[in-house]
């Protein structure tokens, strides 16, 4: 039986650091094939080939840098069977996210991982996260995922929630797709491997601010943010989309600018309702945009990508209030 062909494609981050044993310092790898060391026995049943996008910290990430996973992805889609991205754990949640938008239509699976700690740390979370992620890349499922343990989690619903090698990471809105906790589980809402036409398009506008509204913002610091011009807002409201109605004036500014508002809830679980209370109903009228129950990093992801996209404020609405990669609940 050929064995699975699986890339990985490396972005940087802890996982990819070890410690020197004469010094005791965290150094990088001298070589990504140093990797091969620390996974003996599944190289017997998988062909893992490497590929060097950059090597930074998770901080460090940009759009640019989802632009080129994506590409590199996209140019050698064919020859591989799953594809696992290792990546520091501090934004992977938007880079899962910015994927998901760039690469539709997936026909296997892309597993993005990390670590808290060098992968030569034998007590360290590395070589246990990417012997998961490297089985999820093998197995039906056809989404971009995130695997830090043995829960497999949708791309656009991850958050890191703490510094922790039992839960990194939380899909506080949807059950994870996969769980190898004691024997496999692959979750009935997955997306399954079949058939599809894969579609690129890897272009982020990244003039957009995230903003998180709380009680007494000052005017001057409003005022600031459109100064800014900004293509799109991201706004963190309280609970199903409340704000108070003394904002109502400063969004009606924004609107006017044709600038696009989508809003989302400071809640972990939250959902944005602008049907809920008579309020809400302004705010629709002025044209914002709900993000559901989107999280949001990914909401701001897809505004991102969506800015690239949409031509008119009727498209745009449509992107961001329509489920295009399981990121939003209909």
């Amino acid at each position: 039986m050929a064995r699975s062909k699986i890339a990985l494609l490396y972005v940087g981050g802890s996982i990819g650091m070890k410690v020197n044993q004469k010094t005791g310092r965290i150094e990088p790898l001298e070589s990504l094939s140093e990797v091969h060391r620390f996974l003996p026995e599944l190289q017997k049943e998988v062909s893992l080939q490497f590929f060097s996008i950059a090597n930074v910290g998770s901080s460090e990430i940009k759009p640019s840098n989802w632009t080129e996973i994506a590409r590199t992805i996209q140019e050698n889609y064919d020859e591989f069977d799953g594809f696992v991205v290792i990546h520091g754990t501090n934004t992977m949640s938007y880079t899962a996210c910015a994927l998901s938008f760039a690469l539709q239509g997936l026909s296997k699976p892309i597993v993005l991982t990390g670590a808290l700690l060098p992968i030569n740390d034998l007590a360290g979370d590395g070589r246990m996260n990417l012997v998961f992620a490297i089985r999820a890349a093998q197995m039906d499922i056809a989404e971009v995922c995130v695997a830090l343990g043995p829960h497999i989690l949708r791309g656009t619903r991850a958050k890191k929630v703490e510094a922790s090698f039992l839960q990194t990471f939380e899909s506080p809105k949807c059950m994870p797709l996969m769980d190898f906790s004691t024997e496999l589980h692959l979750a009935d809402h997955r997306t399954v491997r079949r058939k599809r036409i894969l579609s690129c398009k890897p272009d982020f506008d990244a003039n957009v601010i995230m903003m998180t509204v709380y009680p007494g913002m000052p005017e001057a610091f409003l005022s600031a943010v459109l100064e800014a011009e900004p293509h799109g807002i991201v706004l963190r409201t309280y609970g199903p989309g409340m704000l108070s109605i003394d904002l109502f004036p400063w969004l009606q500014r924004v609107t006017q600018k044709e600038i696009p508002i989508v809003m989302t809830s400071q809640a972990l679980r939250g959902k944005v309702d602008l049907h809920k209370y008579r309020k809400q109903l302004t705010l629709e009228q002025l044209g914002i945009i709900s993000g559901k129950d989107m999280t949001f990093e990914c909401a701001t992801v897809k505004l991102m990508w969506a800015l690239t996209q949409a031509k008119t404020p009727r498209r745009m609405r449509d992107i961001m209030e329509r489920s295009l990669v399981g990121e939003l609940s209909d």
